[in-house]
C-alpha cells in the first residue's frame, strides 16, 4: 500500500506512540468460553492494553512461536489447564525465554455482560459518561499483578466540554441510544479490511473482541438498524493500529480516509458543500459548512450529538458528544480522534478551503473520559 503523510496541522495532535501501553503490556487469554474471552478482550483493549486471545494452550503456544510476544500476564479460563503437560511445557518455554515466571490469573469466577468500560448512562449523568464499576474491579485485579498497566479510572471533574463550553451555549449531553447503526459499522469493517493485512485480519479482530465479524458473511446488514454497541468502533480502531505497530498513526489515518467516504458519501451532502463557497465569504462559508455537517451527523445518529460555536477571534469550536470513534476508550496520552481530523480535512478539500483553515483537537474523551471531544477550526492569517 502507498504511504500517506499526515497533514502538517495534525502533527501537534499526534501522540508519539498511541499504542505504547499496549506494547508494554500484552495479556494472553486462554479460554474456551468465547463470549467471556471476547468481552474481556474488548475491555482490555478499551483500557489501552493488548490482548492475545486463544481458546487452547496449543493455540497459545503456536501463536507464541509465530509472533514471539512476551505476555505480562496469562488469563486462564480453567484452573485445571495448568496441570496439563502441554501447558507445563509452554510455561517452561516462557520462563526460559524471558528469565522470569509469567503471572497467571484464572477467570472461573468472572463473567462479563459486555466489554464496555466507559459508557453513556443518562440515569447516572446527563452531561458526561461514567466508568463501569464492575469492569473497573476486573481491571484492578489485573493491575495488582501488572501495576505499570494502571490508568486513572476517574472521569475528569472539570473539562472544557462540561465547564467552559456551557458558558458559550454549548451544553453537554450523552447519547440516549445505546447502539449505533449497522450500516455505518459495516462500512468501517469494509474500510478496515482494506488496510489490515489479510493474514492478520482474523487474529486481530479476535484480539480486540470482534471475533464475530471475522467472516464477511457475519457482518451487520447495510440497513440502518441500530444494533451495534458503540465501543465496537473503538475496538476496530485499535485493531487497525495494531496491524501496523511500526506506524500506527499512518495506518489509522489510512483507515480514517476510507471511513470518510461513508460519512461523506451522500451525493446531496457533497453537492451542498461544494455549492456553499460559491455564494458566501469565508466566515459565512464556514458557518454553513458546520451547519450542514452537524445536520448530517444528527441524521446519522438519530439524536443531536454535535454542536458548534463561532468565537470572537473568528475561529470555530465543534463538539462531538458521546463521540463514536473513541467511545469507551480510556488512558490516551494525547488527543486521538484521527477519523474526525481526517473528516474535517476532507470537508475543507471539498469546499476548497484547506489553505484557509487549520483544524486541531483541543480536548479528547480518551483523556477526560467525559465522552466528548472538542475541535477548533482557526482561520489562517496571511
Amino acid at each position: 500500500m502507498t504511504s500517506i503523510s499526515i497533514p502538517r496541522d495534525m502533527l501537534s495532535n499526534v501522540p508519539h506512540d498511541p499504542i505504547a501501553l499496549a506494547r508494554k503490556h500484552i495479556i494472553l487469554i486462554i479460554d474456551v468460553d468465547e463470549m467471556r474471552a471476547q468481552n474481556l478482550a474488548c475491555l482490555l483493549t478499551l483500557a489501552g492494553l493488548r490482548a492475545i486471545v486463544t481458546t487452547t494452550t496449543y493455540q497459545a503456544f503456536q501463536r507464541f512461536l509465530q509472533e514471539s510476544f512476551m505476555p505480562g500476564l496469562i488469563l486462564l479460563g480453567k484452573q485445571e489447564e495448568m496441570t496439563t503437560p502441554l501447558f507445563a511445557r509452554f510455561f517452561q518455554r516462557l520462563t526460559q525465554e524471558f528469565q522470569r515466571d509469567t503471572p497467571i490469573l484464572t477467570l472461573s469466577k468472572i463473567q462479563l455482560q459486555d466489554g464496555n468500560l466507559l459508557l453513556a448512562d443518562k440515569s447516572a449523568s446527563s452531561t458526561k459518561h461514567r466508568v463501569s464499576q464492575t469492569h473497573s474491579e476486573i481491571l484492578k485485579m489485573i493491575w495488582r499483578v501488572l501495576p505499570s498497566a494502571q490508568i486513572p479510572l476517574q472521569v475528569a471533574e472539570h473539562s472544557l466540554a462540561t465547564d467552559k463550553l456551557p458558558e458559550m451555549g454549548l451544553f453537554p449531553r450523552v447519547a440516549k441510544t445505546k447502539r449505533s447503526a449497522s450500516s455505518h459499522f459495516r462500512f468501517q469493517l469494509k474500510a478496515a479490511k482494506q488496510v489490515i493485512p489479510t493474514e492478520q485480519w482474523e487474529l486481530l479482530l479476535t484480539d480486540v473482541g470482534l471475533a464475530q465479524y471475522c467472516k464477511e458473511r457475519n457482518w451487520p446488514s447495510s440497513a440502518d438498524e441500530y444494533i451495534i454497541p458503540p465501543e465496537y468502533t473503538t475496538c476496530l480502531n485499535r485493531a487497525v493500529m495494531f496491524s501496523q505497530p511500526a506506524e500506527p498513526i499512518q495506518q489509522v489515518y489510512k483507515w480514517a480516509k476510507l471511513v470518510d467516504a461513508a460519512i461523506l458519501q451522500k451525493p446531496a451532502f457533497i453537492f451542498m458543500l461544494q455549492q456553499i463557497p460559491k455564494v458566501l465569504g469565508q466566515d459565512r462559508t464556514m458557518r454553513e459548512v458546520l451547519k450542514t455537517f452537524t445536520n448530517e451527523l444528527h441524521e446519522e445518529r438519530r439524536e443531536d450529538l454535535a454542536d458548534w460555536k463561532r468565537l470572537e477571534d473568528e475561529s470555530f469550536l465543534f463538539v462531538f458528544y458521546s463521540n463514536l470513534f473513541i467511545y469507551g476508550f480510556m488512558g490516551a496520552n494525547q488527543p486521538s480522534c484521527y477519523v474526525w481530523l481526517a473528516t474535517f480535512e476532507r470537508i475543507l478539500e471539498i469546499t476548497k478551503m484547506q489553505k484557509r483553515w487549520q483544524i486541531r483537537e483541543l480536548e479528547c474523551s480518551g483523556q477526560t473520559y467525559t465522552g466528548h471531544c472538542v475541535f477548533q477550526l482557526t482561520p489562517v492569517r496571511s
